[in-house]
């Protein structure tokens, strides 16, 4: 059973709280919390604070003494997330002295934030292989609660934190490692299955950050990146392995491809432009050229067109483009933003841009 004491509304979520909960909080030393049932209500979020817990439930419940059900399919992910880190950070210590100073569980991926601003593939690759090692090995996960003074006998990976009050929890993993955590874990290396590192990007200037996958995630992962795969191939008519080489000479080709298309695109500006010209209006004796299109040709006709002898204005869905040789294109794209303030948009002399609903006519009232 769990006694929950009060039941509150904050913009428009429901909080059951309680003095003491069966259910994980959520973010505690880097982990996802519990899910699960209260009653007919269901868990969405675990906040533990000013010594509450905070469990976020779809429906409003009173007051009162519930019985509780734990999501334990999500509790195993869990563990295989936080145990596989353990090993992971391990071995990393163990290759190469970098220390893990950063750890996150994310509903799809964990992170781990290493003390390097560059990592070498090689040192990745080993660490992952050694981790793999250790998880086929099926060594035993042991909790072990002890005193702060009696912590000095124990070899740990890394420190304990000053702020740490009563009894330490230690998480040992075979004789590979052992660290203080008060997260869930797998009872035996080999329930994690494996574990993969996914990607990698530098952050804070220098650490490294990774992102992998244990067990049924990496398992998930696995079948996506096969799925892609399958696709990639059956649209390039290919095999899976000849894949990369198909893909290569496709875009060898998009390449040969777009670069005749944007000579053809100047060729046809060419064409176009002296249409444009002979047909172009006078407001004010200054010539103007104006054209709504989305079409590429349009960024090649300042090439082919007399610059310095016209305003030229191009519209893009809600964006104007304002080139001229013969006005001053700020200036005018400042007096027509002072009147409408909502407008977006600036430029220097001699090109610039308007982004809004606004109207060519009312463009067309301002040059001068």
């Amino acid at each position: 059973m769990i006694k929950i004491e009060e039941v509150i509304k904050e913009k428009k979520k429901i909080y059951a709280i309680s003095l003491e909960s069966p259910f994980y909080p959520d973010g505690k030393g880097g982990q996802l919390g519990d899910r699960g049932k209260i009653g007919e209500a269901t868990v969405l979020f675990v906040e533990y604070k000013n010594n509450k817990y905070y469990h976020q439930i779809d429906k409003e419940i009173e007051p009162g003494e519930y019985d509780y059900e734990i999501d334990l399919k999500r509790r195993k992910d869990i563990s295989q997330q936080h145990t596989a880190q353990h090993i992971l950070s391990a071995a990393f210590e163990q290759i190469t002295d970098l220390d893990t100073v950063g750890f996150r569980m994310a509903e799809e991926y964990t992170t781990i934030d290493l003390n390097t601003a560059k990592l070498d593939e090689k040192i990745e690759k080993e660490a992952e292989r050694l981790s793999n090692e250790i998880i086929q090995k099926c060594l035993p996960v042991e909790e072990i609660i002890t005193s702060k003074e009696e912590i000095k006998k124990y070899n740990l990976r890394k420190e304990l934190s000053d702020k740490v009050q009563g009894d330490v929890r230690l998480i040992k993993i075979g004789d590979f490692d052992i660290n203080p955590c008060g997260g869930f874990h797998v009872k035996n290396t080999g329930e994690i299955g494996l574990v993969k590192i996914i990607s990698k990007e530098k952050v804070k200037g220098n650490l490294t950050r990774l992102y992998f996958v244990a067990g049924n995630r990496a398992i998930e992962d696995y079948e996506k990146r096969i799925n892609i795969t399958k696709d990639i191939s059956h649209i390039l008519t290919a095999k899976i392995e000849e894949t990369p080489i198909r893909v290569e000479e496709t875009l060898k080709k998009m390449k040969e491809y777009k670069s005749a298309y944007e000579k053809l695109s100047e060729k046809y500006a060419e064409i176009m432009a002296k249409k444009f010209l002979e047909n172009a209006k006078t407001i004010n004796n200054i010539k103007f050229i104006y054209i709504d299109s989305n079409e590429d040709y349009i960024n090649y006709l300042p090439k082919f067109l007399p610059m310095n002898e016209i305003l030229f204005v191009t519209k893009k869905e809600n964006r104007y483009e304002i080139s001229s040789g013969i006005i001053d294109c700020k200036e005018l794209i400042n007096n027509i933003r002072k009147d409408y303030p909502e407008l977006k948009g600036g430029g220097g002399k001699n090109r610039g841009s308007i982004i809004g609903n606004i109207d060519i006519e009312v463009i067309k009232n301002y040059i001068k």
